[in-house]
């Protein structure tokens, strides 16, 4: 490893280590639960289904965090300037409004 990784892996950001091994530890915890209880493979009537609680939201965390700490950060994405969204906004044009409607007659009522 030279000594730029070693900079760079440590300034990008404070907090990612350790939210990182907290999540990790509740992952290991939610498999044991899983594996060991069977109350924890079935669904709550509070919590709905257990394994997603225990092993999919650490996961999904996990993942998310993965992502933000990555290098890769991809480009974004310009609308080209003949796109139909371009096109419908025109600069200077005046907001349309309602007609007045015509008056109508009014019939006599039967009584």
């Amino acid at each position: 490893m030279t000594n730029a990784s070693l900079t760079f892996s440590r300034d990008t950001t404070a907090a990612a280590p350790p939210l990182a091994a907290w999540l990790l530890g509740a992952l290991f915890l939610g498999v044991i639960a899983v594996l060991s209880l069977p109350a924890a493979r079935a669904d709550s009537a509070v919590l709905g289904w257990m394994p997603l609680w225990l092993l999919g939201m650490p996961l999904a965390s996990l993942a998310a965090l993965a992502v933000s700490r990555s290098s890769l950060r991809l480009p974004r994405r310009r609308m080209p300037d003949s796109s139909p969204a371009m096109r419908r906004r025109r600069p200077g044009t005046v907001q349309a409004r309602r007609r007045a409607a015509p008056m109508r007659t009014r019939l006599p009522r039967a009584a």
